[in-house]
Parts: C-alpha cells; sequence; structure tokens
C-alpha cells in the first residue's frame, strides 16, 4: 500500500473517530444520555417521588442545581439511620458505640475464611462538585446539600465515591455511590457506572460479620444508570469489622501487548523503543498523579494534574518528532500505534473500569493522528506531519471544550 493511501486512511480515522466520539459525548460523564423520558421541569412530579421511611419521600437522584433538569445519576444504597451513624459505620470509625450480639460473633466464626479474604477500605473525605438531591414532607419540599461526602482510592487513579444524603427527620441516609477515574484527555473524571460500587459497599455489611439487615428492592427508579434496585442497609448496635472486598484488577491485556511489543523490538529497535517509551509516559503520568496526591495531601489535585498534563499534551508528540527519524516510515506508525495503545490498556487495567464508548473511539482517533505525525516526521513529509499534529491537537481540544 503507497504511504499516500496510509496517510489518508489515517486522516479519515481521525476526522471519523472524532466525530462519532463526539456523538457519544456524556457516555462516562455523570448524567448519561436517557434511555427514557427525562423528568418534567419543577417541581419534582408526584410519581418519582419514592417512600422510605419517616415523612419525607425521596427523588432517587441527584442533580447539578435545584432543579430536575440537573439530574445526574440514581440513589443506588439507602440506610435507615442517620448520617451520623451511616458514616461512622462506613468508615468503621474506632471509638463508635457498637456492641457486637451473639449472632454477629456465631457469624464471624463461621465466615472466618470469608472475613479474612477481606481488607480494610480507606474511607476519606471527599470534595467534588456540588450536587443536590430533593425529598418532600409535611411542610412541602427542601433540596438537599450533600450531608457528607467519601471517596476509596485516589483523586487522579480510580475511586468509589459516596455521596450522602440525611432525610431532614434523620430517619434514613440516601447514599449515591458511583466508580470514577481520572481521564488525562478531559482533565475530569469519568463515570463508567454505579452497579459495582453499590455491591461493593453492600458486601461490606454482607460479609462483614455485622448485625445489619441487607436487602435489595426494586423501586422502578428510570434513568441515573439506574437498573430500578435499590441496595436497603437497616443498621444495628454491632461491633464493624474492618474490610472490604479486595479489588480485582486484570493485567491480562497488557501482558499480551508486552509479548507483542518484545516480538517487534526484534526487528525494529528504534520502533520498538519509541513505542515503550510511550507507553511508559502515559503509565508513568497516571502512576506520578497518584504517588504524589498521596505523598502531598494538602495541595489540590488539579494542581497536581496541570504539569502532568503537559506531558501527556506536549511530551508525547515531541517525543514521536524526536524518534520517529530514527525508524521506518512503518515502523515508527506501527511502534506509535502499538506503543500508545498499551499505555491505555495497561492504565485502563490497571483502573480496573469499562472504557466508555465515546471514549474509545476518541482514543482511537488520537492513535490515528500519533500516526500520521510519526509517518510524515519518519518519511522527512512536512504536510503530512503538519496534518497529524493538527488533528492532535484538534483531538485535545475536543473534551477540554466539553464535546467529548
Amino acid at each position: 500500500m503507497k504511504r499516500t493511501t496510509v496517510v489518508v486512511a489515517l486522516l479519515v480515522a481521525v476526522g471519523v473517530g472524532l466525530g462519532a466520539s463526539g456523538l457519544l459525548a456524556g457516555a462516562g460523564d455523570e448524567a448519561p444520555p436517557p434511555t427514557v423520558e427525562e423528568p418534567s421541569p419543577s417541581p419534582v412530579e408526584e410519581a418519582s417521588l419514592v417512600e422510605v421511611a419517616g415523612d419525607y419521600r425521596l427523588w432517587p437522584y441527584t442533580s447539578r442545581g435545584t432543579s430536575v433538569e440537573g439530574r445526574t445519576l440514581a440513589i443506588n444504597v439507602l440506610f435507615y439511620a442517620d448520617a451520623e451513624t451511616t458514616r461512622r459505620a462506613i468508615e468503621r470509625r474506632e471509638g463508635a458505640d457498637w456492641e457486637a450480639t451473639e449472632e454477629a460473633e456465631a457469624a464471624a466464626t463461621a465466615d472466618a475464611e470469608q472475613v479474612a479474604a477481606l481488607v480494610a477500605r480507606d474511607w476519606a473525605d471527599a470534595h467534588s462538585s456540588d450536587r443536590y438531591s430533593y425529598v418532600e414532607g409535611p411542610d412541602g419540599g427542601v433540596w438537599l446539600e450533600e450531608t457528607f461526602e467519601l471517596h476509596d482510592g485516589a483523586y487522579l487513579g480510580v475511586r468509589d465515591h459516596l455521596r450522602a444524603y440525611e432525610s431532614p427527620d434523620g430517619a434514613y441516609t440516601a447514599v449515591q455511590a458511583h466508580e470514577e477515574y481520572y481521564d488525562w484527555f478531559r482533565l475530569r473524571h469519568t463515570v463508567p457506572g454505579i452497579d459495582d460500587p453499590a455491591v461493593r459497599l453492600e458486601d461490606e455489611f454482607i460479609h462483614g460479620a455485622v448485625d445489619a439487615e441487607v436487602s435489595r428492592e426494586y423501586r422502578g427508579i428510570r434513568g441515573g444508570w439506574s437498573d430500578g434496585w435499590v441496595s436497603v442497609i437497616e443498621l444495628a448496635s454491632v461491633a464493624l469489622l474492618s474490610g472490604a472486598l479486595l479489588r480485582r484488577r486484570t493485567r491480562a491485556a497488557a501482558v499480551e501487548l508486552a509479548r507483542r511489543g518484545r516480538r517487534e523490538a526484534g526487528r525494529h529497535a528504534d520502533a520498538a523503543l519509541l513505542g515503550a517509551a510511550l507507553a511508559a509516559v502515559i503509565v508513568g503520568v497516571r502512576v506520578a498523579g497518584v504517588a504524589l496526591e498521596t505523598a502531598y495531601p494538602g495541595i489540590g489535585p488539579k494542581v497536581i494534574a496541570a504539569p502532568l498534563y503537559l506531558v501527556i499534551s506536549v511530551g508525547i508528540p515531541a517525543l514521536v518528532v524526536a524518534r520517529a527519524p530514527d525508524s521506518e516510515p512503518s515502523a515508527a506508525l506501527l511502534g506509535v500505534v502499538v506503543g500508545v495503545s498499551a499505555g491505555f490498556v495497561i492504565d485502563f487495567a490497571a483502573l480496573g473500569v469499562a472504557v466508555p464508548p465515546a471514549l474509545l473511539v476518541h482514543r482511537v482517533a488520537l492513535l490515528a493522528a500519533l500516526g500520521v505525525v510519526a509517518t510524515g516526521r519518519a518519511a522527512g513529509d512536512r504536510p503530512v506531519l503538519a496534518a497529524g499534529l493538527a488533528a492532535w491537537v484538534v483531538g485535545l481540544a475536543l473534551p477540554l471544550a466539553d464535546v467529548i
């Protein structure tokens, strides 16, 4: 295949990829494209309120503002306890006024192997964008701010994020649990789903040998990523055992890509070295971000993210421009595609999250853009190089402009 044909095909892939990712935009955000009709404008529809406990019915969603038009994610966990009790239970805070029951102690003995397989989760205060929920009681409706937020994981990595809303009479605490990871190409969090973190939170009370009633109730909630079911946890005074399910992170895809990289290195060492360096940059940025966030908790995550983003946006194409001339055009193209693909796969595999379709298409488009840069630079073709760099800039600009 002639070089011109390859370049044209790659540029078409960039255009189609960016266009498709724009059409699919929102797949990883907190407000996914609804599969049913959105709630009607405020006030909240009577039919959308659910009975929980006490005098206040709940609108089972969160919102960006004090209106239903800003609806984001669905409430997926309900605690029959006030916010303070709920928080102490989730954090398994030492000094809480819990007393062990005979049933709980027996369960702990019977389920010793299960309990031993659990590890303590490091729940900590979270600070993020404001989200509101709504309740309606005897004196009318009221929009609630988060009573507390907790997260387990790293802001610049992957984490479970909880937003809790206490009913005004303290009869229950509604929790919105979701998983999110920091996307370096969007400079914000992406939510792959809400089911798994709710199950993980639920499992802490099922397998934690504590006296808590855990059940699933179908509440017919539509939209906001909900399948209609809610985890319901009724707390009792018991000794809370520290622990949670071990995170299972697969790295099979990364191992396979590493093997392919070694085979190609024998034929085209320079191109393979370029690919390995690109993969290292992508993975290194993630590792550095999480490490710095952990080492310096007093520094805002976005302050850490800013210089690291420059490593991605400027450093990656600069590395391609600097090293591609040492390789044949086809080898440079292969090295860049394999290396950057490996970086993306290792990053997502380490986070253990599902990739939203829009972002997958966007990454393919960025790959194509870098492939054009590598081909043009290796062949000494300046127009092709310029076209690839322009496509890279457009690919970075679209998510920053909130198009993707």
